[in-house]
C-alpha cells in the first residue's frame, strides 16, 4: 500500500488547498515587498497590463491551468507571448526557452511555461535566464504545487498563488461491487460531459481514495494502469477512455 499512498500524496500536491484573495491594485506593495520573496494570494484572473506593468518574472501556484492559458491566449497578442505546455519541463525544452528568451525585441514578451513537472537539470539550466532575464523579458511559471520547483529558483522570483479551494466528492461508483456494465455506464457518462483534465485528475484522485479506503489490493499491473491513467490523463487523452483499463481491471471476476 505505500505506492498507493505515496500516489495519493503526489495527487493532493496537485490539487492544493490554497486560497487567493488580492487585487492587482496592489502592485507597489508588492513590489515593496519583492525582495522577501515571499507568496502572494492573488486575483483569478490577473489585470491583462498587470504583469507587464510589474515588470517581474514570477511563479503561479495553480490547479486549473486550461482556464490560465485560455485567458492568456485570448489576452496577450500572439507576437506578446509565447505559451510551453508541456507535462514534463525537459532539457530540450529548457534550451528552446533560452533560445526564445535571447530573440530580440523591443516591447514587452511573456514567455509562460505551464508544466505539471519540472526536471531538476531542466531547472538549473533555467536558472541564470530567469534571474538575469534579456530586455523585454518576463518569465511566468506555472505550477500545480511548490514542491514543484527547486528552491533555487523560488529565491530568485516573487510567487503568485491562484490556486482555488477545491472539495473532493467521492467518487458515485462503488469500487467493491463493479461490473463491466456499471464500468462503460459510467465512463459513457463522463464521455458525454465531456470532463476537463483538471476533472479528470480529480476523478483519479477519487478513485485512489475509493481504493484505499475500502483496502482493495493492487498488484503489479494495476499500479501500472493506475500509473498509465495518470500520464495519459497528464498527456490530454480524452479521461473516459483513460480511466476505461484502469477500471475494467477494478471488475471482480
Amino acid at each position: 500500500m505505500l505506492k498507493l499512498h505515496k500516489a495519493a500524496t503526489d495527487l493532493k500536491d496537485n490539487r492544493m488547498v490554497l486560497d487567493s484573495s488580492k487585487s492587482a491594485k496592489e502592485t507597489t506593495q508588492l513590489n515593496e515587498n519583492l525582495e522577501s520573496k515571499s507568496t502572494f494570494h492573488a486575483p483569478s484572473k490577473i489585470n491583462p497590463q498587470f504583469i507587464t506593468t510589474f515588470k517581474k518574472s514570477c511563479i503561479i501556484i495553480s490547479n486549473d491551468y486550461e482556464s490560465e492559458k485560455n485567458y492568456l491566449s485570448n489576452t496577450y497578442a500572439k507576437e506578446d507571448i509565447r505559451i510551453y505546455d508541456l507535462e514534463e519541463l525537459k532539457m530540450d525544452n529548457a534550451h528552446e526557452i533560452i533560445e526564445e528568451a535571447h530573440i530580440a525585441t523591443t516591447k514587452d514578451k511573456i514567455i509562460a511555461i505551464f508544466a505539471f513537472s519540472y526536471n531538476h537539470y531542466a531547472q538549473n539550466a533555467l536558472l541564470k535566464i530567469l534571474e538575469e532575464p534579456p530586455s523585454h523579458i518576463i518569465f511566468m511559471l506555472y505550477i500545480t504545487a511548490r514542491n514543484k520547483l527547486i528552491p533555487t529558483i523560488f529565491s530568485r522570483l516573487v510567487v503568485f498563488n491562484k490556486s482555488k479551494k477545491t472539495h473532493i466528492k467521492p467518487i458515485n461508483l462503488d469500487l467493491t461491487r463493479l461490473t463491466i456494465p456499471m464500468v462503460y455506464e459510467y465512463v459513457n457518462k463522463l464521455e458525454k460531459e465531456h470532463i476537463s483534465y483538471e476533472q479528470g485528475r480529480n476523478i483519479l484522485s477519487q478513485i485512489l481514495d475509493s481504493i484505499i479506503a475500502h483496502n482493495i489490493l493492487l498488484d503489479e499491473k494495476g499500479l501500472e494502469r493506475f500509473d498509465l491513467a495518470l500520464k495519459a490523463i497528464y498527456s490530454k487523452q480524452s479521461v473516459h477512455i483513460a480511466l476505461l483499463p484502469l477500471l475494467l481491471s477494478l471488475v471482480k471476476g
